[in-house]
């Protein structure tokens, strides 16, 4: 099995431009990996590491990961920032990893262009908050005025979470003028104003779908859209209660359930398929989705 550990982002002042390639003929051999984008090298002192995960957002930021071999800091003036007796900088590295001796071996080395300490680890792809439902008949309209306030939006989410089968519950704010439906999540997490009668309330659960509603309308009157889920939040946290205290040989960079997708998302630096497969043995093909950071070459 393995261990699942806490993804977090950080970033620090950007190295200065410049540097140069390096290359080797073997860059596209079979077996080879690469960085999907420019990633932080840092070394504090006891030899340069692959940032591939958690970036401390300090001065000089902080990170673990694979040792990178061979690595000269005299071929890269002018691509890296020093600061109190660290160096960093942003590449993209293509080359060999060793996940037992956990060292990344280099076979071409571009300077990157993105700034700052970044980091290959987070996990790819949006939050989806769209609501699954089709409008109803006659549009998107609240029910009940009186039962459409911050306050019942509170409760609802609360009965919600007491529903047998429940799997999750989120909010659909792109009817919101300020919002848009063509909003980030990260634009709807940015309006403050709950503006409830323009909220659409959604809840997913395992079983009875019609029952979930009929519950959910008695405190709630905006709108609302129940669907039904594959595995209920209860079923995902006791995987991730699996996986959590598990140590092995995979390095896990980041796990976390998404309910709203019925899934837990596992990032390592790479898995050849091998570990996949004992997920979906474990716990039912589409319950684990692993993703590699180290992508293979071409």
């Amino acid at each position: 099995m393995v261990a699942a550990g806490l993804m977090l982002a950080g970033c620090a002042s950007p190295p200065a431009s410049g540097g140069h390639s390096t290359s080797v003929p073997s860059a596209a051999a079979e077996g080879m990996l690469r960085t999907p984008r420019a990633v932080t090298v840092l070394d504090a002192g006891d030899g340069a590491k692959l940032c591939l995960g958690a970036i401390a957002t300090s001065l000089p930021p902080q990170c673990g990961g694979p040792g990178v071999i061979g690595w000269d800091w005299a071929e890269w003036s002018g691509a890296y920032t020093e600061a109190a007796g660290v160096r960093w900088g942003s590449f993209t590295l293509t080359g060999s990893y060793d996940a037992d001796a956990f060292t990344f071996r280099p076979a071409d080395v571009r300077p990157g262009n993105e700034g700052g300490a970044t980091s290959a680890g987070s996990w790819s792809g949006e939050a989806d908050f769209s609501t699954p439902c089709d409008p109803p008949e006659g549009g998107w309209q609240v029910r009940d005025a009186a039962r459409t306030t911050a306050e019942s939006m509170q409760r609802v989410f609360e009965r919600a979470m007491t529903l047998p089968g429940y799997a999750a519950s989120w909010v659909d704010r792109s009817r919101i003028p300020s919002v848009g439906a063509e909003a980030t999540p990260e634009q709807q997490l940015a309006e403050t104003a709950p503006h409830p009668e323009l909220t659409i309330v959604n809840v997913t659960v395992v079983g009875d779908v019609t029952a979930a509603e009929t519950a959910l309308t008695e405190v709630w009157g905006g709108m609302l859209c129940v669907t039904a889920a594959e595995r209920t939040e209860a079923d995902l946290l006791s995987v991730m209660s699996e996986l959590m205290p598990q140590s092995g040989s995979h390095q896990v960079l980041m796990a976390a359930p998404n309910t709203r997708a019925g899934r837990i998302d596992l990032q390592v630096i790479h898995d050849d398929g091998a570990l996949q497969q004992e997920m979906d043995q474990a716990y039912g093909v589409g319950t684990v989705i692993v993703r590699s950071v180290l992508q293979p070459v071409g």
